[in-house]
């Protein structure tokens, strides 16, 4: 069966990772999907493998800076106009953002992180609940958190601020829009082996209890679940996804931190810009 049949969905940071996995898995289920990335050559890659999947006639792409007003307007606006109507908003995309010590970090490129990864999500909740208000069903809105957001020492310090504000906004955002019938939920990956995580760990064994990192299709069958009416009764929570990766608050970062000492950096400031195309700078600290 398939769980979104003629639903209508925008999904951001699609072109690769978590966001290209659940956009092939929701297209399977039957729903029109609108992928939006600011990686224009990765996007268009998977717009090919979308095509080869007979899939072109319920999809489009849109190259968007989730962080600009006027692209996530424009990328809801995208959807209305090519399938009618948004029932799912995945606010996917990410980058690694900022990374040093707090008394190193610089500050336009913290300024940068939280509108990459916090700034957007309220952007896209504000653009698709205007839309998703009019729906006799309401909708489903979707919000990528992280591990990072649920405690200290798994992800940097810009990156774990972040995420904990996607995973309270969550529950704000749950309570106004819930009248409406729209949930709001996060997920919170753990280590999940994309294009992002593999900028700051390689070659690394997690001591948790699933012994193994997870995969993009991992996370893509959580959003699945959200997206259709199976959880019609649930919003306003945070699904950790993490193999039980935070039941032991093993070292994610100290994983990553032995990772960059091989590549010959000790203590390490910059940003680290994932899969978005542009050129991550990461350098050894200079006190």
């Amino acid at each position: 069966m398939k769980r979104l049949q003629n639903k209508v969905a925008v999904i951001t940071g699609a072109a690769s990772g978590i966001g290209k996995e659940t956009a092939l898995l929701f297209l399977e289920h039957g729903a029109n999907v609108v992928l939006a990335d600011m990686n224009n050559v990765t996007l268009e890659e998977t717009f090919e493998l979308i095509k080869q999947k007979n899939f072109e006639q319920n999809a489009c792409i849109c190259l968007t800076d989730v962080s600009v007003e006027q692209d996530i307007e424009k990328l809801v606006d995208m959807a209305v106009d090519q399938f009618g109507t948004l029932d799912i908003l995945f606010n996917n995309a990410g980058i690694g953002g900022a990374i040093g010590p707090i008394t190193h970090i610089n500050g336009d490129e913290w300024d940068r992180s939280f509108q990459i990864l916090l700034k957007s999500v309220f952007l896209g909740s504000k653009y698709a609940a205007r839309v998703m208000k009019k729906n006799v069903t309401g909708g489903s809105i979707i919000n990528t958190a992280s591990i990072a957001g649920m405690g200290g020492g798994s992800g940097p310090l810009a990156y774990s601020a972040a995420k904990a504000g996607v995973i309270n906004f969550c529950k704000n955002a749950a309570i106004e829009l819930g009248p409406d019938k729209i949930r709001v939920n996060a997920i919170s990956p753990g280590a999940i082996n994309t294009p992002l995580l593999a900028t700051a760990i390689e070659d690394s064994k997690l001591d948790q209890p699933i012994e193994d990192f997870g995969m993009p299709i991992d996370i893509a069958n959580t959003a699945l679940f959200l997206a259709s009416d199976e959880s019609r009764f649930i919003t306003g929570i945070n699904i950790c996804v993490d193999g039980g990766l935070t039941l032991d608050q093993s070292g994610l970062m100290t994983d990553a931190a032995e990772h960059y000492s091989k590549m010959g950096i000790e203590r390490v400031v910059g940003m680290n810009m994932g899969s978005t195309g542009i050129e991550s700078v990461i350098e050894n600290l200079e006190e």
